[in-house]
């Protein structure tokens, strides 16, 4: 049987590019809005300046005979004043305005939130039993787990939920950490992450895992329904599990077990990039109901 291949860097070259015409996307209106900002002071500078000098014609024109340096203190005076009063208003607008984009990010990544932990949810319990074996107890809801290839020898057994009846458990593993990829792309192709970039690095994290690892997740998927001569593959790949040393390396394995070796990789990565996710969007919801004068919000129930 021809094992599929496994091409990492016309990924990471396509990821690259994306992420560096996002980049100047974002610098490019970074410097437009900065240029439309200094613009509006400068013509605000400008209008007192104007303002202060028909002022001062109008005093002079018909004022009579005035004390000219008397009339210039008081209009420099005057426009110090105003000038001053112009760069404190300036400063208190862009801050709000920064403080506003903040919040309106905060509230866009707890939408998202919203529809992806659930998912997550559904994500940990089906990875656990992938690798948990029939003789221990599945803690569902652990994330980051450790584990060996041995640990997942009964992965083509039954899913132990009445949802997932009929299918295996690396199938509705499969079917859910795909499913959380996806959550994790609209969720960073939707936000802009100017102040909450660790939470779209974590993101990030789990879908590149996922994408390198979807070769090799398309393999053992295919073990199922494989013959190898008169043996089905999912039997021959099982005893490989099985006699696998404790110390077993993925360059001494055959080939059918190195996918195995690289799902026991993904599973890993995926593991510390979603711990990391979890922390943060605690952290982002505390932080939002703090600011709304609410209780924060108790801690999720993980492991």
């Amino acid at each position: 049987m021809k094992m599929p291949e496994i091409k990492p860097q016309k990924l990471i070259s396509k990821i690259k590019d994306t992420d560096v015409l996002n980049n100047k996307s974002k610098k490019r209106a970074d410097r437009a809005e900065k240029a439309q900002e200094s613009r509006l002071l400068i013509l605000s500078l400008m209008a007192i300046v104007f303002y202060i000098v028909i002022a001062w014609l109008a005093v002079v024109i018909l004022g009579g005979k005035m004390d000219v340096h008397d009339i210039v203190r008081g209009s420099m005076g005057s426009v110090f004043a105003l000038i001053f009063a112009v760069i404190i208003m300036d400063r208190i607008n862009s801050h709000n305005e920064k403080k506003k984009r903040m919040r309106d990010e905060r509230r866009a990544i707890i939408r998202h939130n919203r529809i992806i932990q659930p998912v997550v949810d559904m994500y940990l319990v089906r990875k656990n039993m992938v690798i948990t074996p029939n003789e221990k107890t599945v803690r569902k809801f652990h994330i980051k787990s450790t584990f060996t290839i041995k640990d997942m020898k009964d992965m083509y057994g039954p899913s132990e939920l009445v949802s997932d009846v009929g299918k295996s458990k690396i199938e509705v593993y499969a079917f859910f950490q795909d499913r959380l990829r996806h959550m994790f792309t609209h969720l960073v192709e939707d936000v802009d992450f100017n102040t909450y970039s660790e939470l779209c690095n974590a993101a990030m994290d789990y879908i590149n895992a996922t994408s390198y690892g979807s070769s090799a997740m398309d393999a053992v998927l295919s073990y199922q329904n494989t013959l190898t001569g008169t043996k089905s593959m999912k039997s021959v790949v099982l005893n490989m599990i099985r006699e696998e040393p404790e110390n077993g390396k993925f360059i001494d394995a055959p080939p059918a077990l190195k996918n195995v070796y690289l799902l026991h990789q993904m599973i890993n990565e995926q593991g510390t990039a979603l711990g990391k996710y979890l922390q943060l969007i605690q952290s982002i919801l505390k932080e939002d109901e703090n600011e709304l004068g609410k209780s924060p919000p108790s801690d999720v129930d993980y492991e």
